[in-house]
């Protein structure tokens, strides 16, 4: 993968880090750096309490304080974390949960299925953050022992424990002991979130050491850990806000500034690289770019016409000029993932030859060549000038058939009124999908089961009852293998149909302080050539790191 990216940085969605010490027993600025501790540069406001969390600064912070009952590898599958196993009925409705008898929370309470079933509850009954993962999903947590917890759902789910990699466990006896009664949540008051704000209630790596509002969050190792920490894991991780990109560049130089965010320029991250001790990282952030096709809408409800479109675009210049860093998408789930398709089970490649030829097989032909029948495509203004661009190279690669593409920049609010009709949905719409947790079953269903068209999830308007029913059979698969399986085989058919455009694997890019930091599971994959995915925090598992 490696040798697709060129060294300069990716426009990103991934948020800094930044390596700081705290000397001991005294309040530090935001800028000193003591040995032992990362500072992490984030798009500050960070919020600290799961319940609320639901940006890549919150997931950095959540996924350090707290532990899950499963666990996200980087490839999309799950390991067992706090639950040591789990099952489910032949249907996939009802999950029994078996935990760990030796977790300890920070305030050295001892982690049960009551806390699972308070975290849970607490996530449905507030309704923010990640409560979408659940809402509608759960009917009911029962505690059925200490270290037993069943699920109950509304409907079968072999997805289930994937998604319950992002249910951070609270600990419920000290949420209660500092809940606000003031609050509208009945007997549980406020359900603690007031002190949550400044405060950790979990079981992970690190805990709060202390917080600065509008300034950082300091957070040190836990010192009752139940997983063994390395001695040169960092002692203590800084979530910092603010800090602007000339200062950026100045905390880098001298040692002060250990990860840059994301949201960097390339010649930024270049040339700080260029001074030497830093070095540039590129992941994918979970993200694909879509370009979808209104497959009821003529021209482009002919396939053939929809694969000269998919043979026109110069893919190269996509992930390397515009998404710098990105790469050519597999399929429609993200390359990296276990249910990911081949490299060569996708044939769309920038060939005007082959574009031509399926041109010729269109019934549209004369009527697009003769300029009689024109393509509608809208990009999204707020994508700034990269889908601006995306959208004029399109247009270039048609103009070579003789094809003329029709430009038209829209807000999203705009793109999603037209995605209500099949009528006023454009040929061709621009879109940047990422599923809400790394399995294929959300990166098809929002994307190609007919019940998401109208939205502007599926501007494709498939309407395919095989693939939804396919969709369905894969998702209530409860077998990781199996089901991985049956995406491949949606994912080829869909590979066929060509109902979108599949532009690019989004990458973001950050640089780190190689000269510092040892060992960076992201950077080590990046540097090594491995397709790999980190949701939204874990690329900042801080146990993870060495120094």
């Amino acid at each position: 993968m490696k040798s697709m990216f060129k060294k300069t940085a990716a426009c990103a969605l991934i948020l800094t880090l930044i390596l700081s010490m705290a000397a001991c027993g005294k309040k530090e600025t935001a800028s000193e750096h003591q040995e032992g501790q990362v500072v992490v540069n984030i798009d500050w406001p960070v919020y600290v309490d799961p319940g609320v969390a639901s940006k890549d600064a919150d997931m950095m912070a959540a996924v350090n304080m707290y532990d899950s009952l499963t666990f996200p590898n980087n490839d999309g599958t799950i390991s067992p974390l706090v639950a040591e196993s789990w099952e489910s009925d032949s249907e996939g409705r009802v999950y029994t949960f078996y935990l760990r008898d030796d977790v300890l929370f920070h305030s050295g309470n001892k982690l049960t299925a009551e806390d699972v079933k308070f975290t849970m509850d607490r996530m449905l009954t507030m309704g923010e953050g990640l409560a979408y993962l659940y809402h509608g999903v759960v009917s009911s947590t029962e505690v059925l022992d200490e270290h037993t917890v069943k699920f109950t759902l509304n409907e079968p789910s072999g997805t289930f424990p994937t998604a319950l990699t992002r249910l951070y466990i609270l600990d419920s006896a000290l949420v209660k002991e500092n809940i606000d009664p003031s609050g509208s949540y009945g007997e549980f008051g406020d359900y603690g979130k007031a002190w949550l704000t400044t405060n950790d209630a979990g079981s992970g790596p690190y805990k709060i050491k202390e917080m600065r509002t509008e300034e950082y969050v300091l957070m040190e190792q836990s010192d009752n850990y139940w997983r063994e920490i390395d001695e040169n894991a960092p002692k203590e991780a800084k979530l910092l806000g603010g800090v602007v990109t000339s200062t950026m560049k100045t905390m880098v130089s001298r040692g002060e500034l250990d990860v840059t965010d994301t949201a960097q320029t390339p010649e930024t991250l270049d040339s700080m690289v260029e001074k030497g001790g830093a070095s540039l990282v590129r992941v994918l952030n979970g993200g694909n770019f879509n370009i979808s096709l209104n497959t009821q809408l003529a021209p482009t409800d002919d396939v053939h016409f929809r694969r000269a479109m998919a043979y026109a675009l110069d893919y190269d210049a996509v992930n390397n000029d515009i998404y710098v860093g990105s790469i050519k998408p597999t399929g429609p789930i993200i390359s990296g993932m276990a249910s990911a398709l081949s490299e060569d089970e996708n044939p769309y490649k920038y060939d005007i030859d082959k574009a031509m030829e399926e041109l010729k097989q269109s019934p549209y032909y004369d009527q697009l060549t003769s300029g009689e029948m024109k393509v509608n495509l809208s990009y999204c203004t707020e994508g700034g000038e990269q889908q601006e661009k995306l959208a004029l190279l399109m247009q270039a690669g048609m103009s070579q058939l003789g094809v003329t593409v029709e430009i038209t920049g829209k807000p999203f609010a705009t793109m999603m009124t037209d995605a209500s009709t099949v009528e006023s949905t454009p040929n061709a719409s621009f879109v940047s999908f990422n599923p809400a947790y790394a399995d294929g079953g959300p990166a098809l269903k929002p994307r190609y089961h007919s019940s998401s068209c109208g939205t502007w999830e599926q501007m494709e308007w498939l309407q395919d009852s095989e693939i939804d029913k396919l969709i369905e059979e894969a998702m209530v698969t409860v077998d990781e293998d199996s089901r991985n399986e049956k995406y491949k085989e949606i994912s080829r058919k869909l590979v066929d149909l060509c109902p979108t455009i599949w532009a690019s694997d989004l990458a973001a890019s950050f640089v780190y302080r190689s000269d510092y930091i040892e060992k960076m599971p992201v950077a080590d994959d990046y540097e090594s050539g491995t397709d790999s995915i980190y949701p939204a925090g874990y690329q900042m598992y801080f146990m993870d790191f060495r120094l």
